[in-house]
């Protein structure tokens, strides 16, 4: 119960300015939020190590511009410090600090079930933790710690894959929170939607796949798991079929006493069911685009009646305004990205100025 409140409360201030969720009691939702993404996954590239202050002051405020209050750093062990002062994450935390903005910062994996031991993973991440905390701690924006470990689900009854991750998260958690206390450790992972295993991963229903995050998460500590929206990334699945999940999950993360966000996602492969999908993803010809604003608000809709906030994969790359090239994974161009941004501004600004926006610019994101 106190970690739960604590950190609820930390979040809560920080996204939403919503102090009166931190009184809420264990296993109930928070007041409904907007319908509106607070912050995206930055998978910072590597060209970002010859940008100048300018640049990165340009890319934050264009995520500020839509409403964004969140900077969730990827790919951060690439950009050490360098011997001439240069310090890419230096300068995105001090950009944060500036317009009131926090920053989750991602660990390294550090190895991988059947490939390091566990306790070669926890020397490596915690002391990366360690090292990351004493050169950036100390700003204002420094917020939280971001797990990157997607794992597929895990089959019933494997206990040693299970207790391998779960010590493995626990003694990571415990340092994060020891180096900076009220800091928020989060994870995201994914559910899968294929039922009958049509690409051979193990499928868990709803009440199995949340089952096992419920007492994950009350062992290991985690404050936020951010649920992505749907494992596969593929357009025709439903509202219907994704709620489920949605709601045992935020369920049973309330039950252990963290918090449950939705990862939202704007980019998606545009497939019409699963032969197509099949078939293109076997000869590498999958198309992908930004997911429309029709679609993409009701998937926002129903996040916000059922999580605690909302964070986003595929402004980066399916939405990124300043971007000069053609995306090498996914295949859009800037003109796509620019009217993909345009579009989810325009949705942003309705809301806002709506007949029941808040002001989500200044971080007040809950619907009275």
């Amino acid at each position: 119960m106190i970690r739960w409140m604590a950190g609820l409360a930390c979040v809560m201030m920080a996204l939403s300015s919503a102090a009166d969720d931190a009184t809420a009691p264990m296993g109930v939702s928070s007041p409904p939020i907007a319908p509106l993404i607070q912050g995206t996954l930055w998978f910072l590239p590597r060209d970002c190590a010859e940008w100048n202050r300018g640049q990165f002051e340009a890319a934050i405020q264009a995520q500020r511009d839509v409403g964004f209050k969140l900077l969730w750093l990827l790919n951060v062990a690439s950009f050490p410090p360098t011997e001439g002062g240069q310090d890419v994450i230096d300068t995105i935390y001090s950009i944060a600090d500036a317009r009131g903005m926090k920053v989750i910062v991602d660990l390294p994996q550090g190895g991988w079930h059947g490939k390091e031991t566990s306790e070669d993973v926890i020397v490596k991440v915690t002391r990366a933790a360690r090292d990351l905390h004493q050169r950036y701690g100390g700003h204002a924006s420094f917020h939280g710690w971001y797990l990157n470990y997607e794992i597929n689900p895990i089959r019933p009854g494997d206990a040693e894959e299970t207790a391998y991750w779960r010590r493995v998260w626990k003694a990571i958690t415990a340092q994060c929170h020891r180096l900076a206390p009220g800091s928020v450790v989060t994870i995201s992972p994914f559910f899968l939607l294929d039922d009958t295993s049509r690409r051979g991963f193990v499928y868990l229903t709803p009440e199995q796949y949340a089952d096992w995050w419920r007492v994950t998460l009350k062992e290991t500590g985690i404050d936020v798991l951010m649920l992505q929206d749907s494992g596969e990334h593929l357009a025709f699945f439903t509202l219907e079929q994704r709620e489920p999940f949605w709601m045992a999950v935020g369920k049973a993360t309330r039950e252990a006493g963290a918090q449950f966000w939705l990862n939202v996602e704007t980019g998606e492969a545009d497939v019409k069911d699963w032969d197509e999908y099949l078939k293109l993803e076997a000869s590498e010809r999958v198309p992908w685009r930004f997911t429309p604003i029709p679609w993409l608000e009701q998937k926002l809709r129903l996040a916000a009646s059922c999580s605690d906030g909302i964070v986003n994969w595929g402004y980066f790359p399916f939405m990124d305004p300043h971007r000069s090239g053609v995306d090498a994974d996914f295949g859009g161009t800037p003109e796509q990205a620019r009217a993909a941004y345009a579009a989810y501004q325009a949705y942003y600004l309705k809301w806002l100025h709506g007949p029941h926006g808040g002001t989500p610019a200044d971080g007040t994101h809950h619907v009275d």
